[in-house]
């Protein structure tokens, strides 16, 4: 099952954030381990808390290629989260943020039962459709938050790419809500842990001169896994992490940019002149990237 960790030990700092070399610079104005589990939210800014919805949505707007260039996630993420879970047949999944499907599909291969949520009206419509030939799944276009939930009765709550959008404490109180005694919560991303490579040592001092810095990334991990422990209803937080990489065209990974909130909300023209330096330094690399990538599964029971 990949290497394991639990939350005592210091956590990989590349795993902070989706998209690390955005945001590399970022620090909250008050740190969240300093603050009541309740209280963090009080410390973003509305116009903060503003920002971080409109990038939160704005992965409707590309749909289609988002399903197209976005990594797929592990057959063995898929096999860690069900054998910790002790996943049967007849097994019930929440799943939050489904996007267009991209783990749901894997876990209804398996014939489990699962309700999918996911609130822009483009990605759920085409979760839908690629679901169509499950009956045991179901897609519904609505936030976690908004979502009336029913009695305790899910064997697993699973989010992938998706639970740093959502306050953390209030997130995991409800996670915790809706899952039967003994059920799980497995949160999952691919981070990119490319930090070290030519490549994304030759293309930082254009984020420098592009990115602008802000706290609109989407709660830390940190944030996460205090909110999983004071929640007071979860037992010990299990890391798994997978290494993986992947080479793109330049076309290909010039579109996978294209479906990260903060490169996609560039305002023009600073959006031309990003994609034109980033497209001349893989020009001048060969034509090709490849991206490092690590499989982060954070896993914890319902007490």
């Amino acid at each position: 099952m990949g290497r394991a960790s639990s939350t005592n030990k210091r956590a990989d700092p590349s795993a902070e954030f989706l998209d690390l070399q955005t945001v590399s610079a970022f620090t909250p104005s008050v740190p969240s381990s300093n603050l009541p589990p309740r209280e963090s939210a009080a410390t973003i800014k509305l116009s903060q808390m503003s920002e971080l919805e409109s990038r939160r949505t704005s992965f409707d707007d590309v749909a289609i290629l988002y399903d197209e260039v976005r990594p797929a996630y592990l057959d063995v993420v898929i096999d860690d989260i069900a054998q910790f879970a002790v996943l049967r047949p007849e097994s019930r999944i929440l799943e939050i943020g489904c996007g267009t499907g991209q783990i749901t599909l894997p876990f209804a291969d398996r014939g489990y039962q699962i309700v999918a949520l996911e609130p822009g009206k483009a990605l759920a419509a085409l979760a839908t459709r690629k679901c169509a030939a499950y009956p045991n799944v179901r897609v519904y276009e609505v936030t976690f938050e908004e979502w009336a939930a029913p009695d305790q009765n899910f064997d697993l709550v699973l989010s992938a790419q998706a639970f740093h959008w959502i306050e953390p404490y209030a997130g995991c109180r409800k996670a915790a809500s809706i899952l039967r005694s003994g059920g799980t919560i497995a949160l999952v991303w691919n981070n990119d842990v490319s930090q070290e490579t030519p490549f994304y040592k030759a293309t930082q001092p254009i984020y420098d001169t592009y990115m602008r810095r802000d706290s609109s990334a989407g709660w830390t991990r940190a944030d996460i896994h205090d909110a999983l422990r004071t929640s007071g209803a979860f037992d010990e937080i299990q890391e798994i992490r997978h290494p993986w990489e992947r080479t793109y065209s330049c076309s290909e990974y010039i579109n996978l940019l294209h479906t990260f909130s903060d490169h996609h909300r560039l305002p023009e023209p600073a959006k031309i002149g990003f994609f034109e330096a980033i497209r001349d330094v893989i020009v001048s690399s060969g034509g090709t990237v490849t991206r490092k990538y690590e499989a982060q599964i954070v896993l914890a029971h319902r007490l």
